[in-house]
C-alpha cells in the first residue's frame, strides 16, 4: 500500500509534466496583430488595472522601466493607450486604455478563450472546477514549501524592477486586494 501511495505521489508530478509538455507543443494560434505579445499583455493589464501607473506596469509585468518605456511608446503611438500626468502627484503618470486598445483587448481575450474552449473539450463543466480547485490547492502547497527553502536553494531575485508599491513602505498605495495587480 505505501509504495502504492508513493507511485501515486509520483504520478501525479509526472501528469503535471506531461501536460505542460502538451501545451508547449501545442500553443495558441499565432497573433493576428501587427505587435508583440509584450504589447499584447501589457494591454491586458492596462484593462484589468483603470489608470494604473507607470511603475505598477513595471512591478505588474516584471519589467525593467526602460523595457516598459518603449513598450508604451509603442502602444501609446499606435493609439491603444494614453498616458497623463496624476492629479495628485505629477511624477507619475497613468496609463488608460483607449478605444482602440479595449477592442484589441476583447479580440486577444476572445482568442485566448476561443483556444482554451478548444483544448479542455473533452472535459465536462465539473471535471474542469475539479481540475481548477486540484491545482491550486497543489500550489499554494508547494509555494508554502519553496518558503520553506534555505536560502542557498532558493533561485536568485529577479532582474532590477520598478520598485512597485508597498504596503510597509510610507506615501506609497497598498496593493490591490490579493497584494497583486491583475495580469
Amino acid at each position: 500500500m505505501d509504495n502504492e501511495k508513493r507511485n501515486l505521489d509520483s504520478d501525479v508530478i509526472i501528469s503535471h509534466l506531461k501536460l505542460s509538455r502538451a501545451m508547449r507543443r501545442c500553443p495558441p494560434p499565432a497573433n493576428s496583430h501587427p505587435f508583440p505579445p509584450a504589447v499584447g499583455r501589457l494591454l491586458e493589464c492596462a484593462a484589468a488595472n483603470p489608470g494604473v501607473s507607470s511603475r505598477e506596469l513595471c512591478e505588474a509585468l516584471d519589467l525593467r522601466p526602460s523595457s516598459l518605456s518603449e513598450i508604451l511608446v509603442r502602444a501609446e503611438n499606435d493609439g491603444f493607450l494614453s498616458r497623463a500626468v496624476d492629479e495628485n502627484d505629477r511624477r507619475v503618470q497613468r496609463v488608460s486604455l483607449t478605444d482602440k486598445g479595449r477592442a484589441v483587448v476583447a479580440e486577444i481575450e476572445q482568442a485566448r478563450n476561443e483556444d482554451a474552449k478548444k483544448k479542455t473539450s473533452c472535459l465536462s463543466e465539473e471535471e474542469k472546477a475539479l481540475f481548477c480547485s486540484l491545482c491550486s490547492r497543489l500550489s499554494e502547497h508547494i509555494e508554502k514549501l519553496a518558503l520553506d527553502l534555505p536560502e542557498s536553494l532558493m533561485p536568485p531575485p529577479p532582474g532590477p524592477v520598478c520598485p512597485g508599491p508597498q504596503e510597509d513602505r510610507p506615501g506609497r498605495p497598498p496593493l490591490p486586494p490579493g497584494g497583486r495587480y491583475r495580469c
